[in-house]
């Protein structure tokens, strides 16, 4: 008999790939499991002739000693934006016991995303699948792995913004923005972990939709786990050095945010969302608009104050058109709001 032969990711020597947390779901029209998949493929040491000689504009508008340009710190976390892409590499991937060719080639920019849809047999029995990538050889132990993370279709999600939500970044200012993003360990905000693990404790999922870019995903998937955060699926924002390293990180698309999280409450449309966000860009004013447009599934919007971009009477006042019965709570210590879901959870 002969031997089947087993599809392999087309990967060459050099090329390494991440596979960020995915959002697993109940398709109720289709009756299946389904998964949402995306990673990034990137050729390890190789650094295009352009992006070095944007690092030396990003330095340049970074203004800070030369000397900190050598720290291990921003040497790893420049590489991430500095490395190669892998375009047009073929993906081929693993969960459920089930490989899965993914239809679309890597990108330029080496993303990949897909949709798989898990057996029909299929029964999660817990929270998380382990995703693998294939590639040669096959009984090489180090296949990257990624987590798929399965979330009922009825119950309570909490959907966080990352920067000043729950990592110090201080946006609202590009040089200090840009030093905690490259130079200063990072640093979660006061109280927020502790939260977060109490909202998990009381049967929470997680989703953190953001715009900081994939390119980090590494450093803060570390600091996630070392502050005890809770696992859940990530969508973060890819940045061209081209576009963004010198000028300045714009904030995530409205447009684009609003559609992720759009893309969220359509795969699970029986369940409630805390919204939680903060005041130094546009959290407000896009929970405001997703609210008014699923007002059956959004229960309530938490706006972290910053001191240095406080809410202003104007934006708060169009913030508090919400329909009924969502909660607005704007505040500067977690503690302010660990009373939402409890009773959230009381009223459902």
């Amino acid at each position: 008999m002969k031997q089947r032969v087993q599809i392999t990711s087309d990967l060459k020597p050099g090329q390494h790939a991440t596979l960020f947390p995915s959002l697993g779901y109940f398709d109720a029209e289709r009756r299946c499991f389904r998964a949402l998949v995306h990673g990034r493929v990137y050729v390890d040491g190789r650094v295009p002739i352009g992006n070095r000689l944007l690092l030396r504009g990003l330095k340049r508008a970074m203004q800070v000693n030369p000397e900190e340009f050598d720290s291990e710190t921003f040497q790893r976390r420049i590489d991430a934006f500095l490395a190669a892409p892998a375009r047009r590499r073929r993906i081929v991937l693993e969960v459920a016991g089930q490989q899965y060719r993914l239809r679309r080639r890597t990108r330029r920019n080496g993303l990949f995303y897909g949709t798989l849809t898990l057996p029909h047999q299929f029964e999660p029995t817990t929270a998380e699948l382990d995703l693998r990538l294939l590639r040669l050889p096959l009984d090489d132990v180090s296949h990257p792995v990624g987590r798929i993370h399965m979330v009922p279709p009825t119950g309570l999600s909490v959907i966080s913004d990352i920067d000043d939500t729950i990592k110090m970044t201080q946006a609202t200012s590009r040089k200090e923005m840009l030093a905690n993003t490259f130079l200063r360990p990072f640093e979660v905000i006061e109280g927020m972990p502790q939260l977060y693990q109490q909202w998990q404790a009381q049967g929470c999922c997680f989703h953190y939709v953001s715009s900081s870019p994939w390119q980090l995903y590494e450093p803060l998937a570390e600091l996630c786990a070392a502050s005890e955060f809770p696992s859940g699926s990530m969508h973060l924002r890819y940045f061209r050095v081209r576009d963004e390293m010198f000028k300045r990180f714009r904030p995530l698309r409205r447009n684009l945010k609003v559609g992720i999280i759009a893309g969220i409450f359509r795969r699970l449309p029986q369940r409630k969302f805390v919204l939680v966000g903060d005041s130094g860009e546009k959290d407000p004013e896009i929970y405001r608009f997703l609210a008014r447009r699923f007002p059956n599934q959004v229960s309530a919007i938490l706006i972290r104050e910053l001191s240095d971009r406080p809410l202003t009477s104007k934006r708060l006042k169009k913030l508090s058109s919400l329909p009924s019965p969502i909660q607005l709570r704007v505040f500067r210590h977690s503690e302010e709001v660990a009373d939402v879901v409890p009773e959230l959870i009381r009223r459902s």
